[in-house]
């Protein structure tokens, strides 16, 4: 039953057959709880999602889990807002110090290319390390564990291929490959964004030795720029602006890389993609239109912009934070009364309260 409830290479109707023969082989039609999960099959079974763009956020129960666990490290249940503030700032500069450390190591070290495929290479130095792992497995797999069946003619610059996946029995995936674009039956890169290895199978066939563009997606980037989903409905239509200006910067920088490839060692188009280059940097000064965004500008956009005129800041209430949880503080007052009610010491010879015995003249009479 696992092989057909979790794959989401099979349609639909492949998982309403298997599903069947299954029941039928093991005599299940009068199991109860199997016939519920049935009945709410679209909710969790795979194949029902494969053209919805999930980006490996089905899991979404563990998820939630690991943050509460990482925040769990940092607060306790009685904490006061004070303290519990605190320590959610500490938490985030640790995550975003693991972010800083994720970065560097993606710009700063490249990663062991294991085959010569020219792709790999374009690959590494446009993803993320996480994310170019899981396309080099995908590389591997598209080189060595498929077999071609069927190839079409070239039309239109579109070619059909039928691939067979050593590693799944009875089932042929139909690729539609061009220099730019891939489309799978598999829906790998509809569903988690990440191209399949029947796709990498159809570009090595054709000859492509550059990564598509259509195929590569912003969030998976080095050069990502981290923002809310413009689908929110509490973002505002300067902060949807900043969204689109970062997108379309991303869209230039990979045009220009492009670009520079293209001119590859030869110094006379060097010299043309920087004379260009040095152009636009002077007619965008000279007409003074373009437009920075500093942080100011996106803290401006998400809480308002910054307000004019005198600001009255009414001061905060002092408290004490000494002492703990469990022992409270006592005040002057009361450690008065509780100091008159002790039992004053007196002199045992002669009943005074200025000494002791060990003074008192009586005993150095004696």
């Amino acid at each position: 039953m696992k092989t057909y409830i979790w794959a989401s290479h099979l349609e639909i109707a492949e998982f309403e057959e298997g599903w069947e023969a299954v029941i039928k082989e093991f005599k299940l039609e009068s199991n109860k709880w199997l016939l519920d999960m049935y009945e709410i099959r679209s909710s969790w079974i795979p194949a029902y999602f494969r053209d919805e763009p999930m980006f490996g956020l089905m899991r979404t129960t563990s998820r939630s889990e690991s943050e509460n666990s990482f925040f769990g490290q940092f607060h306790k249940q009685d904490d006061t807002l004070c303290e519990f503030w605190l320590r959610f700032q500490s938490a985030m500069e640790r995550q975003r110090n693991e972010t800083e450390r994720l970065d560097h190591e993606s710009d700063s070290f490249t990663p062991n290319i294991l085959s010569r495929w020219f792709i790999e290479d374009d690959a590494a130095a446009i993803f993320t390390r996480e994310i170019f792992y899981k396309i080099q497995e995908e590389i591997l797999a598209g080189c060595l564990d498929m077999q071609i069946k069927r190839m079409s003619e070239e039309i239109d610059g579109v070619t059909a291929l039928e691939i067979k996946d050593v590693k799944i029995k009875d089932k042929v995936f139909k690729v539609s490959v061009s220099k730019n674009h891939v489309v799978c039956s598999c829906k790998k890169f509809v569903m988690c964004g990440i191209v399949c290895r029947h796709a990498f199978c159809g570009l090595k066939q054709i000859g492509v030795t550059k990564f598509p563009r259509s195929l590569v997606l912003n969030r998976w980037m080095k050069i990502a720029e981290s923002g809310t989903s413009s689908a929110a409905l509490s973002v505002s239509e300067d902060y949807l602006k900043m969204e689109k200006v970062s997108l379309k910067i991303t869209d230039i920088w990979f045009d220009f890389r492009e670009l520079v490839n293209k001119a590859g060692f030869h110094l006379e188009k060097l010299d043309v993609v920087h004379q260009t280059v040095l152009q636009l940097t002077a007619d965008l000064e000279s007409s003074n239109e373009h437009a920075e965004f500093t942080i100011r500008d996106h803290l401006a956009a998400m809480v308002g912009d910054q307000p004019t005129g005198p600001i009255e800041v009414l001061a905060p209430n002092v408290c004490k934070n000494k002492g703990n949880f469990f022992k409270r503080l006592i005040s002057d007052r009361e450690k008065a009364i509780n100091k008159s009610k002790k039992r004053t010491r007196k002199c045992k010879l002669c009943s005074a309260t200025t000494h002791d015995s060990r003074t008192c003249a009586k005993r150095q009479k004696v």
